[in-house]
């Protein structure tokens, strides 16, 4: 029985019997990279192998020293010394813009801009729908007075639309007293009052001019229709069944005087 030595990868490993180095021969074992010997089928170690020595080039490294900095004692305070008051100075800064720059100018200047400016807005947009308002008005004046061929100022326009609403409310006001005296033709004075050209006129004076009516006007006709004529600063149309609504109240209708007029 003699030992056989083998290299394998540079290293002269020591094969210890004949019947193993025919293994090795015979490709049924191998020397793996741990310096084992295993066998091919069974990948099972058979034996730890000894080498003795390797043969592999020493490969020289170059060993880099790094040198430590220069030490300056004074200088490196100064830095540190300056870095801690720069550090110190921008610390109190934040602290104070968060803790009561930031509150003071939202507080101070960003809240009462918010509020300006909401009430610019408003106060245009109001400013804005009386001047369309009146540009309408104006405008239909104009275009009525161009039909007619008559020049009139805006207060002679609403007295003339006063005249209208006056007569109306007259006829309206009037029923019970009419009513009561026996002189009134609710056939005719009904057809008048809810006539349909005559209804759209006075509800457009109405519409475009709350002030037409003077205030024992506007008290009387709320007081006979039950409602107030405007919500929310927009006018509420007077329909023809409300003034139907104010005969039946004073206890006649047009259906009872056209029965009263087939009797008689």
């Amino acid at each position: 029985m003699a030992e056989h030595s083998v290299s394998y990868n540079g290293i002269i490993y020591i094969i210890p019997t004949d019947e193993l180095y025919q293994k090795y021969e015979n490709s049924e074992a191998f020397i793996d990279k741990y310096g084992r010997f295993v066998d091919s089928k069974s990948k099972k170690v058979i034996k730890e192998l000894e080498h003795k020595g390797d043969r592999r080039p020493i490969v020289q490294r170059k060993v880099v020293v790094v040198q430590p900095p220069e030490k300056r004692p004074v200088r490196d305070a100064a830095k540190q010394a300056a870095a801690d008051a720069a550090y110190d100075r921008i610390r109190r800064a934040v602290d104070w813009a968060f803790d009561v720059g930031v509150p003071y100018l939202w507080h101070k200047h960003i809240v009462p801009f918010f509020h300006r400016t909401k009430e610019g807005l408003t106060s245009k947009e109001l400013k804005a729908d009386a001047i369309l308002a009146k540009t309408k008005a104006s405008t239909d004046i104009a275009a009525k007075q161009q039909k007619t061929g008559v020049k009139m100022t805006r207060e002679e326009a609403d007295a003339e639309k006063r005249k209208v609403l006056y007569h109306w409310l007259g006829m309206l006001s009037s029923l019970k007293k009419l009513h009561d005296a026996g002189e009134i033709d609710i056939g005719s004075t009904m057809t008048q009052l809810t006539d349909p050209a005559m209804l759209k006129r006075v509800n457009g004076f109405l519409s475009e001019n709350p002030n037409l009516l003077e205030t024992d006007k506007y008290i009387l006709l709320h007081s006979l229709l039950g409602r107030d004529l405007y919500e929310e600063q927009q006018f509420v149309p007077i329909r023809a069944a409300e003034i139907t609504a104010v005969a039946e109240k004073y206890g006649y209708g047009r259906n009872d005087k056209m029965e009263d007029n087939r009797n008689g």
